[in-house]
């Protein structure tokens, strides 16, 4: 078991990769919050984690559910245009974070969590609270969405690109 002081110590390391994980995920200027808030409930609970060695894989649970939670309260008030995009990958002539930014929240998640964070899809699956098999059809469903939606978006390109010559 790990005791508030071993929590402690490890607080500025959790702090800055739950940080990481809610920007990632979508919760833009909340995500300091988001992790501020993952791990203080996870300081008050900690006498229910059963396994020391879990701590990051639990608290990532807590923020991803608080990083959908702070996207869902500003979806109402905010466009998809203000969404903070962080790409890994820059690509010439396709905007892949503004696809992703379309796909409904649970692909949009599983996507980021696999392809963008690392995370295998059993793993996304734990930190999401489903089923590995949602995970896995929810990245299948995804993936056929973003082609169609970069095929769009590609050929808007090319018909701007080849107008302007």
């Amino acid at each position: 078991m790990i005791d508030a002081e071993g929590f402690d110590a490890r607080y500025p390391a959790l702090f800055r990769d739950l940080v990481a994980l809610a920007r990632a995920l979508g919760a833009g200027p909340d995500a300091e919050d988001v992790a501020q808030d993952a791990l203080l409930h996870a300081r008050q609970k900690l006498h229910q984690l059963r396994d020391p060695e879990k701590l990051q894989a639990w608290v990532r649970t807590m923020a991803v559910r608080g990083a959908g939670r702070a996207r869902r309260r500003r979806a109402p008030s905010s466009g998809a245009d203000q969404v903070e995009r962080r790409p890994l990958v820059e690509f010439p002539d396709v905007d892949v974070t503004r696809a992703i930014a379309r796909l409904p929240e649970r692909e949009r998640v599983a996507v980021t969590l696999v392809f963008g964070l690392g995370y295998r899809q059993d793993e996304a699956a734990e930190l999401m609270g489903v089923a590995a098999g949602t995970v896995y059809s929810s990245i299948w469903r995804a993936r056929r969405k973003l082609a169609r939606l970069l095929a769009i978006d590609e050929s808007t390109v090319q018909s701007v690109e080849g107008s302007s010559r």
